[in-house]
């Protein structure tokens, strides 16, 4: 009986109202039968305690903000770039692409709004094709071009790569300005040992040392850096309006100008993203009222449609183009590069950043074959074609139709004469050619 009134007497206290929660009162249960003071002391003394046990950690946080904002700018360590190599096999001969023709990819875009760019490219990359064919290559074999459309849903252009890597049996591909095709273009090269040569200003691409990207023309890095320069040390002005596509050149584009004008200490530029229809909207013209200068960061087609807009509201301001946006074609439809000096604040203008490079023989000749075949001035995508091309074919003739031959040499190449600039490559893969501003028709 006893004992059925103690287990009695536990319920109870179990499911007592005076208890807050179940799991406090199961915690305090083995206490049940203690005296009151000592009860008393166990109900309290966590209350007491917790402050303390609190107070260490609060002051160990506070001591990691104030390390993370007072540490500096620099990392404690980095990638060594000029370690980047390939180290794997497939030089010997055994692994050569069989038969006559040597072909090199061409990933550009055919249809939709950059379907002019794209011909642009592919007609320059031709022209190319028919000049170093006149000059003989290893075992007496001639170059083919194979060219694929980089437009489409997502995962077109990496499935377009495949194709060629495996049955168009390219032994390099060269990419569009588009970073998106870059960068899926390399995750695919990377894993099947292919050199690519991209457009793209995209310095993301060859961040993470991969030994088998090549990056053609300035970074977005360098194309903002010398706009800066340009804007607000050169000019002296102040107002800048910031023209951004929603896309992931744009983004990345755009954040470098901004960080530039931050380093200078000039005011935030003006962004205004770029949507469907904004070229179009009277929100667009009174927020560009304000600018002295616009910086236009889109693709070639929306540059294009954005012109006529900024030019009715901004007759004499200057206009700088990033490359992308300024990828010319040999129609006429987008600016031409006509005068290879440095910029100065003598006029509004066109404006964009290149390589340093003095009029030359080379590029006369293609300037020259460019206005008898197509009626007009090549642009600055169609130069980069051209330009890839006979660094491939510089670089095959070094290495013979293999790709990781071709690789070392591509690794290998430094002041290169181009069309678009003088062409050397690091050992991540970039142009290192000093950036300038140049201006456009």
């Amino acid at each position: 009986m006893a004992k059925g009134k103690r287990k009695k007497y536990r319920t109870a206290i179990i499911e007592s109202p005076e208890q807050s929660t179940r799991s406090r009162t199961q915690i305090l249960l083995p206490f049940a039968f203690c005296p009151l003071p000592f009860a008393f002391a166990l109900r309290v003394l966590p209350y007491c305690v917790l402050p303390y046990c609190v107070l260490p950690f609060a002051l160990a946080l506070c001591s990691a903000v104030s390390f993370a904002q007072e540490r500096p700018t620099e990392p404690y360590a980095t990638i060594n770039r000029d370690a980047v190599s390939y180290n794997g096999p497939r030089r010997d001969v055994a692994y050569d692409l069989g038969g006559s023709e040597i072909h090199l990819g061409l990933l550009v875009p055919l249809t939709g709004p950059r379907q002019a760019e794209g011909e642009a490219l592919r007609h320059a990359a031709e022209m190319a094709i028919e000049q170093e064919n006149a000059i003989s290559l290893p075992g007496g074999r001639h170059l083919a071009l194979s060219t694929r459309d980089e437009t489409g849903p997502w995962g077109r252009a990496s499935s377009e790569v495949v194709h060629m890597m495996f049955e168009d049996q390219a032994v390099a591909i060269i990419t569009s300005a588009d970073g998106g095709a870059a960068h899926l273009a390399v995750q695919v090269g990377n894993k099947v040992g292919v050199p690519i040569l991209t457009l793209s200003t995209d310095a993301t691409t060859t961040e993470i040392n991969l030994p088998w990207i090549f990056r053609l023309g300035p970074t977005d890095v360098g194309q903002a850096q010398a706009f800066a320069r340009d804007i607000y040390h050169d000019r002296k002005l102040q107002r800048v309006g910031l023209l951004v596509q929603d896309d992931h050149d744009g983004r990345v584009g755009s954040e470098e100008f901004e960080k530039a004008a931050r380093e200078v200490h000039a005011p935030a530029p003006m962004r205004i993203t770029i949507g469907p229809g904004m070229q179009d909207s009277e929100a667009f013209e009174g927020r560009l009222r304000e600018a002295q200068a616009v910086v236009v960061w889109t693709d070639a087609a929306t540059a294009n449609l954005l012109m006529a807009r900024v030019r009715s509201v901004l007759p004499s301001a200057p206009l700088y183009l990033c490359r992308k946006a300024a990828q010319g074609d040999c129609t006429g439809d987008a600016p031409s590069r006509t005068n290879f000096g440095a910029s100065g604040a003598e006029g509004a203008g066109i404006w964009t950043a290149e390589e340093t490079l003095a009029q030359s023989a080379v590029q006369d000749a293609f300037v020259k074959r460019c206005r008898q075949r197509f009626g007009t001035e090549p642009g600055i995508g169609a130069a980069q074609a051209y330009d890839a091309v006979r660094v491939l074919a510089a670089s095959l003739r070094r290495s013979g139709p293999s790709r990781a031959r071709l690789r070392d040499a591509l690794a290998e190449v430094s002041a290169f004469e181009g069309v678009s600039g003088i062409i050397s490559f690091d050992h991540a893969g970039n142009d290192i050619s000093h950036v300038i501003v140049l201006k456009l028709r």
